[in-house]
C-alpha cells in the first residue's frame, strides 16, 4: 500500500513540476519572439523599476503615443522581470510572425492570437503622464 502511495505522489510531483516548466518555457519563447521581431528588452534591475512594471497589466500588450509616434510595451513582472518596447514596425512584425497558419491543432486559439486580431489596450491616461524621459517604460530612442 505505501508503495502505491509514494508512486501515485511521484507522479503528482513530477505533474506538477513538468507545468512549471513548460509554462515558463512558453514564456522564454513569447520572450524570443519579441526580440526578433525587434522589441527591446528592458530588464528592472531596481526594486522601483519591478513596481513600474507591476502598474501594467502583466503579459499583455499596451500601446502609447510619445511626441507623435507610437510604441507598444509587453510587460513580464514575474518570469524575466522585465519589459519589452517596440515601435510600429516591431509590432507589425509581431503580428505577422502569429497570424501565420498555426503549424498544430494546439496552436488554435492560443494567446497569441489575441495580438493578431489587435486586442492591444491603451495606457492609462494618468499613468502615460507620469513616463518621463528615460523612465524603463519610455520608447527607446
Amino acid at each position: 500500500m505505501h508503495r502505491r502511495s509514494g508512486g501515485i505522489l511521484a507522479l503528482l510531483f513530477l505533474g506538477l513540476c513538468g507545468g512549471a516548466a513548460s509554462g515558463q518555457e512558453a514564456q522564454e519563447g513569447r520572450d524570443m519572439k519579441l526580440e526578433d521581431v525587434g522589441f527591446v528588452m528592458r530588464p528592472a534591475n531596481t526594486a522601483a523599476q519591478l513596481e513600474r512594471l507591476r502598474l501594467l497589466p502583466p503579459r499583455a500588450f499596451v500601446g502609447r503615443s510619445k511626441d507623435g509616434r507610437r510604441y507598444f510595451l509587453y510587460v513580464d513582472p514575474d518570469y524575466c522581470k522585465c519589459v519589452f518596447v517596440g515601435d510600429e514596425l516591431a509590432m507589425k512584425n509581431y503580428r505577422d510572425l502569429v497570424s501565420q497558419p498555426p503549424q498544430a491543432p494546439m496552436a488554435i486559439g492560443s494567446d497569441d492570437n489575441v495580438v493578431a486580431n489587435g486586442l492591444i489596450q491603451e495606457i492609462d491616461p494618468g499613468l502615460g503622464l507620469s513616463i518621463v524621459e528615460g523612465d524603463i517604460l519610455d520608447y527607446p530612442n
